[in-house]
């Protein structure tokens, strides 16, 4: 990937763009990696979000919703690492033909100096053969996509990575369930250093799964109150440990529907 010195000329003579490359902004991968935008920074038009990775133990600085719900969605798939807000410092030098392309468009009114040119998330993945690759995905929603200066950005983008060999594409909130990402955020949050407090999530969590399955006949919202009440347990850790259990991945089940408690354990584990 690119390097601090391999950013292009038509970037680095703007003061700021050479006060964030000092900075280490867009660099970096893993809880090393440094977002070339961070939220404090900029106007967004939706909640701008920063949260601790659970995969990745670092800030993520998430400018829209849609940015949100896709992070949650790419950090719960199997992706290895996520890069938000990955510059396209070396721009000019990496696309060919780029005579058809209004960069005039992407500059500041005032002093002309260019913006940098970034594309929402470039992620790691692991193939099936056990190789990694990257993918980049440019998140807008659905409106933005009527105008016509969205559309020559995201074909600087499409260009960018055509000509670095990565798979790009577009995602919009057709893409990203609210209910997915609702599920998604409940259950991450049990896996955050010190959501536990005092409680041992591991063993704990192992009691509930035998217990679940001794008691699938009976609604979920009754397992969870019996097992706290028989264990001796605070109100609500049954249902703590039931999120672990799905954050795990160690029960499965529909995660892009709203979690039915009055089923019983056993049919709630089928779907």
């Amino acid at each position: 990937m690119i390097g601090i010195k391999d950013v292009s000329p038509y970037y680095s003579s703007n003061p700021k763009i050479r006060k964030f490359i000092k900075e280490g902004r867009g660099h970096g991968a893993g809880k090393e990696y440094i977002p070339w935008v961070k939220t404090h920074e900029f106007s967004s038009k939706g909640r701008a979000t920063r949260i601790m990775g659970v995969k990745i133990p670092r800030i993520f600085h998430l400018q829209s919703d849609n940015m949100y719900r896709a992070f949650l969605t790419f950090e719960y798939s199997s992706v290895l690492d996520i890069r938000e807000s990955y510059p396209l410092l070396d721009v000019m030098e990496v696309i060919d033909h780029k005579d058809d392309l209004r960069f005039d468009k992407f500059v500041d009114k005032e002093s002309r100096e260019p913006f940098v040119i970034t594309t929402s998330f470039l992620l790691t993945v692991k193939e099936p053969d056990g190789s990694e690759k990257y993918v980049a995905r440019t998140v807008k929603n659905t409106s933005e996509l009527s105008r016509k200066v969205t559309w020559e950005k995201l074909e600087i983008e499409r260009r960018y990575w055509e000509s670095k060999g990565i798979s790009w594409k577009i995602i919009t909130e057709k893409q990203l369930p609210r209910q997915l990402a609702k599920n998604i955020e409940w259950v991450r949050e049990t896996l955050l250093e010190g959501s536990e407090g005092e409680l041992n999530k591991e063993i704990l969590s192992i009691t509930l799964l035998r217990f679940l399955v001794e008691n699938g006949g009976d609604s979920l919202k009754e397992v969870l109150r019996t097992f706290d009440k028989q264990k001796g347990l605070q109100k609500g850790t049954g249902i703590f440990l039931f999120r672990y259990l799905i954050a795990k991945k160690e029960i499965s089940i529909d995660m892009s529907k709203a979690i039915d408690f009055s089923l019983s354990a056993q049919d709630l584990l089928k779907k």
